[in-house]
């Protein structure tokens, strides 16, 4: 084949074909409901909790376990919460799902209108069930991106099973989610275990976001690898 038949009738090579912009799904019809604790006013609990003690995160686990699109976030006030769940045609039983202290706060539908607000949050709502779907499929989530780790003994050989994947979401036109998906290729990772920090020396940083974990594996090559620990403050 010569490189003529590398082009189509419009004038777009083959690799020009390929898209990484997908239509997720249509607002038309889509319903909406915001809820807060009413233990204390608009706010969730004053003292922070662990998830199955706070009735807005209990709630938000119970969701994504029924497969609801949900969202929660924090409010304007300190220690405040709400929580967000769309669906489109019947509404849902809500009935185990939807802690007892949940009190409806508003809601809506398409055909009175979507606030920017309310697309914004169904699109971290979209985002959460694709994580939950990547998970899943034993994908980690660093920042914006989802990476998949590699296995203890597994030589980054075939890179394409680890490509690195981030999603942007718009509306294009009036009513159609879409998403664009980055790929991306990172540094081989691996999951710490227990065997990782016996062979460590440790160099404790409490005032840094980060520790560097450094050792050599008792093997043949004798190679040094050197090991990121992010944790949360």
């Amino acid at each position: 084949m010569n490189a003529a038949g590398n082009w189509v009738a419009n004038g777009a090579s083959l690799e020009d074909c390929h898209s990484n912009l997908f239509s997720l799904a249509e607002l038309t019809g889509i319903k909406w409901r915001r809820y807060n604790f009413g233990g204390h006013g608009d706010c969730g609990p004053i003292i922070s909790a662990p998830a199955q003690d706070d009735p807005i995160l209990l709630s938000f686990i119970r969701c994504l376990q029924a497969n609801l699109l949900c969202v929660w976030r924090r409010d304007v006030k300190p220690d405040c919460k709400e929580l967000w769940i769309f669906w489109w045609g019947d509404e849902p039983n809500l009935v185990d799902v939807i802690h007892h202290e949940l009190h409806i706060v508003e809601e809506g539908l398409w055909e009175n209108g979507l606030s920017y607000e309310c697309r914004t949050l169904l699109f971290k709502a979209i985002h959460n069930l694709l994580e939950r779907c990547l998970m899943d499929k034993n994908f980690v989530r660093i920042g914006k991106w989802f990476v998949r780790p590699y296995e203890k003994d597994e030589k980054p050989v075939n890179k394409s099973e680890h490509l690195s994947c981030a999603f942007t979401f718009f509306l294009h036109g009036e009513s159609n989610v879409c998403t664009s998906v980055e790929i991306a290729q990172h540094q081989p990772i691996y999951l710490i275990n227990e065997e990782h920090i016996h062979m460590a020396q440790s160099s404790p940083a409490p005032f840094q976001g980060k520790e560097t974990l450094s050792f050599k594996k008792k093997r043949k090559c004798n190679q040094k690898r050197k090991i990121i620990l992010y944790y949360i403050d």
